[in-house]
């Protein structure tokens, strides 16, 4: 048997002992945390300590985050990295006890469906973000909870874990909720969970990284992008996506200004491709 199609490679023991499950959140705790300050090291080197031409040509802001929005949201994002520990923990009680649907054999619902599970994830997890991410607009949720978040203006890549705990717990819940009737094999979830991760880190980092000309094109205009989650912190009542601008489109909060400031931002004219 496949190392990967083996449950005790992803949970050697019982979570419901006391023991181990303070272990376990421990563990998970520490592999979001380093994962989080590795990969947002990576791009805050490259640039925010680096000054090469084509970084500042797509840089979104007139300046960068200063040092103390950055330990901000470092503080928050460090907390958030437990509370997303935990919520990994209760996934695994969710598996050990028979209601999360992962499966073990790669192949049991066929390589094209293994390949598509982590797109519909993702379709189902941008779903609820939205929802719950208007929700939390909601003036007085807003300034109990959400605030945390757009205390960046303007974000810096650090910005990605940082919630209040109540909201961190929302940003938890997804995942457990989904695979109660989404059939997924461990190793797509763990693939997601980093992409998700780099994806978080891109969107607060201050630089459009996504090519010209993306805003404009049939399926480049559906992917939320630096611009359009820096719009969502300078706007707030637009731009609410997490991956995908479908629900924003649909719903009336797209911004307006979205494909200009797009172009802009990327050094794009009316007339380039």
């Amino acid at each position: 048997m496949n190392h990967f199609e083996k449950y005790e490679s992803y949970i050697p023991f019982d979570l419901l002992v006391p023991q181990n499950f303070l272990l376990a959140t421990l563990a998970l705790t520490s592999v979001v945390l380093i994962r989080y300050l590795a990969l947002t090291t990576c791009f805050y080197v490259a640039f925010y300590r680096k000054s090469w031409p084509w970084a500042k040509s797509r840089q979104i802001y007139p300046t960068l985050p200063d040092k103390k929005i950055q330990l901000f949201e470092i503080k928050w994002s460090v907390i958030s990295s437990g509370i997303f520990g935990l919520g990994g923990v209760l996934l695994g009680i969710l598996w050990q006890t028979g209601w999360a649907r992962f499966y073990l054999p790669l192949d049991e619902y066929g390589w094209g469906y293994l390949l598509l599970s982590g797109f519909l994830l993702s379709l189902l997890h941008d779903f609820y973000f939205y929802v719950t991410h208007r929700a939390l607009h909601i003036p007085w949720l807003y300034r109990r909870f959400h605030a945390v978040h757009h205390a960046s203006l303007q974000p810096s890549p650090w910005a990605s874990f940082s919630f209040h705990p109540v909201e961190s717990i929302i940003e938890a819940l997804p995942l457990p909720l989904i695979l109660l009737f989404l059939p997924l094999h461990p190793l797509v979830l763990l693939v997601y969970l980093t992409l998700m991760t780099l994806s978080a880190i891109v969107n607060h980092l201050g630089f459009e990284l996504l090519p010209r000309g993306s805003a404009r094109h049939p399926l480049g205009k559906w992917l939320i992008s630096g611009t359009h989650h820096s719009g969502h912190h300078r706007y707030y009542k637009y731009n609410f996506g997490l991956f995908y601008t479908i629900w924003d489109h649909l719903l009336g909060t797209q911004h307006p200004a979205y494909e200009a400031q797009f172009m802009k931002n990327t050094g794009e004219t009316d007339q380039s491709t």
